[in-house]
């Protein structure tokens, strides 16, 4: 039986990985607190899957020992030149830590996602609280920016693909090809709005470019 770690098994990711595992697969999902104990050095792995949000020089060094395929979690935001963060410095920096590593890597650039388990500061958390409470519903920008939302399920099924079938060397787009924008979304659960600035989202267009690919995946 194939042997999965996954680093961040605690997060949004990670539970949605558990909530599609694969069938024929032994995973250890760790959290922070197991990732820095590090007794996960003392197994032996066929796959690993990097879902935390730090540096993958460990994994790699985990990946080599074992000769272990690597799924970097990555994002869509390294599309974006324009957003000049430390959070997208990182995830380019890591992509190519990994990918010229030497190991058999595939990365995963993930976009935009709701579901169970998902953090409170999202826009869509926000939105389903503040609808329920009765509350009116807060856009931090002037409701134009355009997303897509995938559910945790499609998620997890993805990354298993692209974990067992990518082509090494290679990064998937995992997204809906739905667009929607802010305002539209917020209104799927009320008309109770308040636009809370009229400037533009920088980042006004958040959308996969190409899922093709990743699909083709899903059906081997």
């Amino acid at each position: 039986m194939d042997k999965v770690l996954i680093t961040g098994g605690t997060g949004f990711v990670g539970h949605w990985l558990r909530q599609t595992e694969r069938h024929g697969l032994s995973v250890d999902y760790l959290s922070s607190a197991n990732y820095s104990d590090e007794n996960w050095w003392n197994w032996q792995y066929n796959y690993i899957i990097h879902c935390a949000p730090i540096s993958p020089e460990k994994v790699i060094k985990c990946a080599k020992k074992y000769a272990a395929r690597l799924l970097y979690v990555s994002s869509g935001i390294v599309y974006h030149y324009e957003i000049d963060t430390e959070y997208r410095k990182n995830k380019v920096a890591w992509e190519e830590m990994c990918l010229d590593s030497g190991v058999d890597t595939v990365v995963a650039r993930l976009f935009t996602f709701y579901g169970d388990h998902l953090d409170d500061n999202k826009a869509i958390v926000q939105f389903e609280k503040a609808a329920k409470a009765g509350q009116p519903l807060h856009i931090w920008g002037d409701g134009s920016c355009v997303r897509s939302y995938m559910h945790g399920l499609e998620l997890g099924r993805w990354l298993w693909a692209i974990l067992l079938h990518g082509e090494s060397g290679q990064a998937y787009d995992v997204g809906s090809d739905e667009s929607v924008t802010m305002l539209e979304l917020a209104r799927k659960y009320s008309d109770n709005i308040i636009i809370e600035n009229s400037r533009p989202d920088p980042m006004t267009y958040y959308m996969p470019r190409d899922t093709a690919k990743t699909k083709r995946l899903l059906e081997e």
